[in-house]
C-alpha cells in the first residue's frame, strides 16, 4: 500500500475481466481506530487481497468499520464478509437497501433491470443478466448496515469525516469530507481520465444526469486539497476535472440530440449506436454484452436529461419500447450551454 496522507493508505485491488481493471481501496488508521472505504468484487482474488491488507496492518475486523460509498458490486461485493467478521458497515440507506434487495436473483431489482432494457429497445440483443457485472459479482447475501445521513460525522482518530450526499452515479452515493484536512473520499463521483457511468435507474429516480450535475456543482465549491476517488488516477485539481466532465456531457447531449433530430422517433438503442464510445469495437454488434448494459443505460440518462430540458419528448411504442422525438429542428447551442 502507498500512503497518500498521514494515516491514509491506498492499494489497487484488481477487478479481473472488467474494463475498470482495479478499484482504489483506502484504509484510514489513526490513534488506534480504523476505517476501510469500499470493498471490491465478490471474487476470491479480491477477498484474499483485502484480508491480506487487514492482516498486514494489524487491523482487528471486529473493531473495524467499513464505509461503502455506493451500491455497485465493485464497491460492495465483500460487504457480507466484513459484516460476518464483526465489522460495522456504514452506508447510505437508499443504496444499502438496494444492495440487500439485489441479492435475490429473482427479486424486483433485477426484474426492473430487465424491464428497463426492454424500454431501451435491447430485447433484440438478448442480453443475459449473467453478463451484467452488477449481477455476477454482487454480495452473496444481504448484510446488516448502519445507515448514515448527510451531515453526520464519522471520527477516525485525528480525522472527522462529514458524510456528504453525492447522488447521480447512483441514487444514494455518499462521500466523506474532512474540512480541516481538506480531504474528500468521493467514490465514483469524480474520476481522473475516465468518466463515471451515469445511467438510468428507472422511473423511481428521474433525470439522474441532472442530479449528477447538481452534485458536481456542490463539490466544485468545496475546499479540497486531496480528492480520493475509486478508480485509476487521483485528481489533483477537482475544479478543472469538473469543468472537463461538464464539457464531456455537453458533447454527449449534443450527440444524443442530433440523433433524435435526424432520425426520430428513435429508441435508446438507436441513439446509443449514434454516440461515440471509447471502446475497441467496430459496431454495436461487437460490443461485449456487459458493455451494452452500461452504454444503453448512459444513453438513456442523456435522453432523460434532454427530456427534462424540454428538447425531446417520449412516448411508448410497440413492445413497450420508449421512442423519442425532438421538439426542435437543429442543435440549440444556447440551451445546452445551460447545463
Amino acid at each position: 500500500m502507498i500512503q497518500v496522507h498521514e494515516g491514509i493508505f491506498l492499494e489497487e485491488i484488481p477487478l479481473p475481466d472488467n474494463p475498470l481493471k482495479a478499484i482504489n481501496n483506502y484504509l484510514v488508521l489513526s490513534k488506534g481506530e480504523s476505517l476501510t472505504v469500499d470493498t471490491a468484487f465478490n471474487r476470491p482474488i479480491c477477498r484474499d487481497r483485502m484480508e491480506g491488507i487487514l492482516r498486514e496492518k494489524g487491523v482487528d475486523p471486529s473493531r473495524h468499520r467499513l464505509f461503502l460509498t455506493h451500491l455497485h458490486s465493485d464497491h460492495t461485493g465483500l460487504a457480507a464478509l466484513f459484516a460476518d467478521r464483526g465489522t460495522e458497515v456504514l452506508m447510505g440507506k437508499a443504496d444499502g437497501d438496494y444492495v440487500n434487495r439485489s441479492v435475490d436473483p429473482q427479486g424486483p431489482v433485477w426484474k426492473e433491470v430487465v424491464d428497463e432494457a426492454v424500454r431501451e429497445g435491447l430485447a433484440q440483443d438478448r442480453l443475459a443478466l449473467e453478463d451484467h457485472p452488477g449481477y455476477a459479482y454482487r454480495p452473496e447475501r444481504g448484510f446488516p448496515f448502519t445507515p448514515v445521513e448527510p451531515g453526520e460525522v464519522i471520527s477516525v482518530g485525528d480525522y472527522r469525516f462529514e458524510v456528504v450526499a453525492l447522488p447521480g452515479h447512483t441514487p444514494g452515493q455518499m462521500g466523506l469530507y474532512d474540512r480541516d484536512h481538506k480531504i474528500l473520499f468521493c467514490g465514483d463521483h469524480i474520476l481522473g481520465k475516465i468518466t463515471p457511468n451515469i445511467a438510468s435507474w428507472g422511473p423511481a429516480f428521474p433525470d439522474p444526469l441532472g442530479v449528477y450535475f447538481d452534485s458536481l456543482r456542490r463539490v466544485y465549491d468545496m475546499d479540497i486539497d486531496l480528492l480520493l476517488s475509486s478508480h485509476r488516477h487521483l485528481v489533483k485539481d477537482h475544479r478543472r476535472r469538473i469543468r472537463t466532465l461538464f464539457h464531456h456531457h455537453d458533447t454527449r447531449l449534443k450527440e444524443a440530440l442530433a440523433a433524435v433530430i435526424k432520425e426520430g422517433p428513435v429508441s435508446c438503442r438507436d441513439v446509443v449506436q449514434a454516440m461515440h464510445w471509447d471502446i475497441r469495437s467496430k459496431s454495436w454488434a461487437d460490443f461485449p454484452p456487459s458493455q451494452k448494459w452500461f452504454a444503453a443505460g448512459e444513453a438513456h440518462a442523456h435522453l432523460d436529461r434532454l427530456e427534462a430540458m424540454g428538447l425531446v419528448t417520449k412516448e411508448e411504442g410497440e413492445g413497450g419500447v420508449f421512442l423519442y422525438r425532438a421538439t426542435i429542428s437543429q442543435l440549440p447551442e444556447e440551451a445546452l450551454a445551460r447545463l
